[in-house]
C-alpha cells in the first residue's frame, strides 16, 4: 500500500527533471492512432450516407409524385379557401 502512495510524487519528480526539446517532440503512436480512428469512422459514416442517398427515389419518381400531389392539392386548395374565410371571423 505504501508503494502506491509514493508513486505519484516520484512521477512528478521525474517529470520535472525531464526537459523536452520542442523541435523533437512528436505526436507519436497515440496521435497516429487517433487520426487513424477518425479516418476509419469517417469512412464508415460516408459509406452509410451513400447507402441512404441511394435508397432515395430517383428524379423521375420524384417528379411523377410531385405532379400527382399537385393535381390532388388543387382540389384541396379550393376547399381550404372556404375554411380560411371562416377562420378569419372573430370568435366570441
Amino acid at each position: 500500500m505504501s508503494g502506491m502512495n509514493t508513486l505519484l510524487p516520484s512521477a512528478a519528480v521525474l517529470a520535472s527533471d525531464l526537459e523536452l526539446d520542442s523541435d523533437t517532440v512528436t505526436p507519436g503512436v497515440l496521435g497516429f492512432l487517433v487520426v487513424f480512428a477518425i479516418g476509419v469512422g469517417l469512412y464508415f459514416l460516408m459509406r452509410s450516407l451513400m447507402g441512404k442517398l441511394r435508397a432515395l427515389p430517383k428524379d423521375d419518381d420524384f417528379t411523377a409524385g410531385a405532379d400527382a400531389s399537385a393535381r390532388g392539392s388543387s382540389a384541396a386548395e379550393a376547399s381550404s379557401e372556404d375554411a380560411s374565410a371562416e377562420d378569419t371571423t372573430p370568435r366570441t
